[in-house]
């Protein structure tokens, strides 16, 4: 005959049960190494922690995208570095072929030169990107950008490929604002002489002196008098007025004309004209041309000197650009730098923030399974004396 009742023994044995199922469970959370292994556990810290997972995912796209964008502007500024020598070289050619002492040998023998050149300018502007697109592929293209060796076009739409999760940062670079919108001159307006002048004056490429009084009017220069005192008139060709008459000219004096600054040199003809005109836009590899066929002819003293500080100044305008460009790309490089520093700080962040609300405590979870693990021991000791325990027991 036994002491303890049924109901006593169901209720001993129900504790151990739910010590034992809480010590399954502790060292499930130790082994996971999580607090909160299902909803159920803690619904609201669950409901937060797949938040924080969701942006982290978010993150390491943004960040994949930083990676690279910082490749392709790498590689854009290593071509543009390029450009820029090869731009210098370029200059330092036609710096050259100024040299009154050169033939036409001479002359060709540097015009070679600038074939090298725009061939690996050429090359540079259609730069591959180690991933199927190309550096200076604007809004994207599947093929090369520039397409044409004589004249080259720009097939691509011009702009950049944005990428990143708010589209922060540029993939690409606009090539066509590189290399084929580069405006004529000296950037602001264009000289020229008339066709049928028959005098020895050509005009340089001027400058601008007051960008207050720029009218962006085409004017004339009409030289007039005599061979042996000659002046010139200058009109305003847009407008079709005057705006200075008869003045004395003199070799390679300054004409101001609307804030505009000119000088003719040489000795023109009476009735010779040279205009100017709002400067228009063309690619390098036009004024590279323009070089080499003014280095390869044979043109006369006053066309050879006006081409060359022509094709000077176009050459000074391009080479600003790449400068310009590789700034840019430089203040790019800046921002995914700062976008990837940016992510890496969220990432701990976030993560730090889904640690405290899913991850375990290790220490304080060792510790329950001991305490867990001891009291079980105890009550599986006590339920086992006591179901020995008969009535002869106590009586002794």
């Amino acid at each position: 005959m036994r002491v303890p009742t049924l109901q006593t023994s169901r209720q001993t044995l129900d504790a151990i049960s739910t010590r034992q199922a809480e010590q399954a469970r502790l060292q499930n959370r130790i082994a996971s190494g999580l607090r909160v292994q299902s909803p159920g556990d803690d619904p609201a810290a669950a409901a937060q922690a797949e938040l924080a997972r969701s942006r982290l995912a978010h993150i390491a796209q943004d960040q994949r995208a930083t990676q690279l964008a910082a490749s392709v502007l790498t590689t854009a500024d290593g071509a543009l570095a390029q450009g820029t020598d090869l731009l210098q070289a370029a200059r330092e050619t036609l710096v050259a072929a100024g040299n009154g002492g050169y033939n036409l040998v001479d002359r060709q023998a540097l015009a070679l030169q600038l074939r090298n050149t725009r061939e690996q300018l050429l090359k540079l502007a259609n730069s591959g990107d180690g991933a199927g697109g190309y550096v200076f592929g604007g809004q994207g293209s599947p093929v090369a950008p520039l397409t044409g060796t004589m004249t080259p076009t720009y097939d691509p739409a011009a702009g950049t490929q944005r990428v990143g999760e708010n589209a922060d940062y540029e993939a690409t670079v606009d090539g066509e604002a590189v290399f084929m919108n580069i405006p004529q001159g000296n950037g602001v307006f264009a000289t020229s002489s008339a066709p049928a002048n028959t005098g020895t004056g050509w005009i340089g490429a001027g400058s601008v002196v007051d960008a207050a009084r720029l009218t962006g009017h085409d004017y004339a220069v009409t030289i007039g008098g005599t061979a042996a005192a000659p002046t010139y008139t200058v009109t305003d060709t847009t407008a079709g007025t005057a705006v200075a008459s008869n003045v004395t000219f003199s070799d390679g004096a300054v004409i101001e004309i609307d804030g505009q600054r000119v000088q003719i040199h040489g000795k023109p003809a009476p009735g010779d004209s040279f205009g100017l005109a709002p400067a228009g836009r063309q690619s390098v590899f036009a004024t590279l041309d323009q070089a080499i066929a003014l280095l390869e002819g044979n043109p006369t003293n006053a066309a050879y000197n006006q081409g060359l500080e022509r094709v000077h100044a176009s050459l000074d305008r391009a080479l600003d650009g790449v400068v310009l460009a590789r700034a840019h790309v430089g203040e790019a490089l800046r921002g995914v730098d700062a976008g990837s520093a940016s992510n890496q700080q969220e990432t701990l962040s976030v993560t730090t923030r889904r640690s405290g609300l899913e991850d375990l405590d290790l220490a304080e979870a060792i510790s329950q399974l001991q305490n867990s693990q001891v009291a079980t021991e105890a009550a599986l000791r006590t339920y086992a004396s006591t179901a020995r325990k008969s009535l002869f027991d106590l009586l002794g």
